[in-house]
């Protein structure tokens, strides 16, 4: 069952590869970079190597108090508005989707250009992947929005800028380590994430407006209504326009019973290990094992999960704890085999007499035969029939004494992976009468 339907659960998990985490950066900026005065340095020459126009020169005196436009102390600090400096846009190209996916209410195209102030949406199992030009990825899951609010980089010092908006769901992003003065920014309608290096993950209680941030690794500069605080990692916080809560542990990354088991039937069960401070699970599962290519995903009070049917391929599936909060903790991948097989039949009167007709349908691709048994109801150890190796897809039986009686066919593939495997089908019951 879903936790937060009608409630959407607003979630961003932002992945940044680095070897040490680097210091926050702030959430709560004023919006301007600052720039260290070399000799020669004018305000009119930086207006033409790094704004948008010369009289961008006059605001930027003005700001920093300069008396001398032409003249400007060595190594003089000066802040220079974001809004006012010339950039290269950040380009940003759809990778990979499926399902339902909009950008502006279209359907998007592999590699088509991303811009500044577009609106992503994902359905039900709806999931899209981006790749950049600086080594950045992005993905959306299912049921969520995102607008990206920015994507540049500044001409001065090449400054990297990147802001996204969760307007609702979840989203995620992996990035390089950043430089200094380098911003990247997850937002929700309540807090700001700022970071330079680590990973983190944000969401939106849209109903309840409140926001999570919730730390993996390294460290993350929170900012919410009149307070701004660090968070650790292992930690995860709630804020609201009145502040930021107490730091919460992270739950421990949940078990899963025999995740490596091959799923052959139509649906694809797991079962987790439960928790006793979890009170629902987030359980993905996605192409690869960084989880940039989600294809399903369930949030469940149980711990019984279920998921439509797949291609046969091989996945990753992970499970995160949610607290009474709503934090959600740590999680970690497992890999299993996804492989269609499986059979079902019928049974009737055949054209001889006194003869039963059995006839089956196997699912699923390549080569392979049956196993079939008969036993008299409640009786499996005493088998009547027990044949194996058959090729055909029926089978006559005659002269069975009148009786109660249950039956099953099994299919079976030789696989290079797996082995021999053998998938019984449910068994049926059979009444035979004078």
């Amino acid at each position: 069952m879903s936790l937060f339907s009608p409630v959407v659960r607003l979630l961003a998990a932002l992945v940044l590869a680095f070897a040490l985490p680097a210091a926050p950066a702030l959430a709560n900026d004023d919006g301007t970079l600052t720039y260290r005065v070399k000799k020669g340095d004018t305000l009119y020459g930086l207006a033409a190597q790094y704004m948008r126009s010369q009289a961008d020169a006059r605001r930027v005196q003005r700001l920093n108090r300069v008396r001398n436009p032409r003249r400007l102390p060595v190594n003089k600090r000066l802040r220079l508005p974001r809004e006012l400096l010339r950039y290269d846009p950040v380009i940003l190209q759809v990778g990979t989707f499926s399902g339902p996916v909009r950008i502006n209410g279209q359907v998007p195209a592999v590699n088509q250009r991303v811009f500044e102030r577009d609106v992503i949406t994902t359905q039900g199992n709806g999931f899209i992947s981006f790749k950049s030009n600086i080594g950045a990825k992005f993905t959306m899951p299912s049921n969520s929005t995102m607008r990206l609010d920015r994507a540049r980089r500044y001409l001065l010092n090449g400054i990297l800028d990147i802001d996204f908006t969760v307007l609702k769901g979840r989203g995620s992003a992996g990035s390089p380590r950043l430089k200094d003065q380098d911003r990247l920014r997850m937002r929700t309608p309540v807090a700001t994430t700022a970071v330079r290096g680590t990973e983190f993950r944000v969401a939106h209680l849209e109903g309840e407006e409140r926001s999570l941030t919730e730390v993996i690794e390294g460290s993350v500069n929170v900012a919410a209504g009149e307070a701004e605080r660090v968070t650790e990692a292992g930690f995860g916080v709630a804020s609201t326009q009145a502040g930021i809560g107490e730091a919460e542990a992270l739950l421990a990354a949940v078990e899963f019973i025999e995740p490596g088991k091959i799923q052959t039937d139509e649906k694809l069960t797991f079962t987790l290990v439960p928790q006793a401070r979890a009170q629902a699970y987030r359980v993905q599962v996605a192409r690869d094992a960084g989880f940039l290519e989600v294809v399903s995903e369930v949030v469940t009070t149980g711990t019984q999960v279920t998921f439509d049917s797949l291609d046969d391929a091989r996945y990753n599936i992970r499970a995160r704890a949610v607290s009474a909060s709503g934090i959600e903790g740590n999680s970690k991948a497992e890999s299993f085999r996804r492989k269609r097989l499986g059979v079902s039949g019928s049974a009737g009167k055949s054209d001889l007499l006194d003869g039963f007709l059995f006839k089956w349908q196997a699912v699923g691709e390549g080569a392979r035969t049956f196993a079939f048994q008969l036993w008299p109801e409640g009786n499996r150890d005493a088998l009547i029939v027990d044949e194996t190796g058959l090729i055909q897809q029926s089978l006559v039986l005659t002269d069975l004494p009148p009786g109660d009686y249950q039956w099953r066919i099994a299919v079976i593939q030789a696989d290079p992976e797996e082995g021999l495997l053998k998938v019984w089908g449910d068994a049926q019951n059979l009444g035979v009468s004078e």
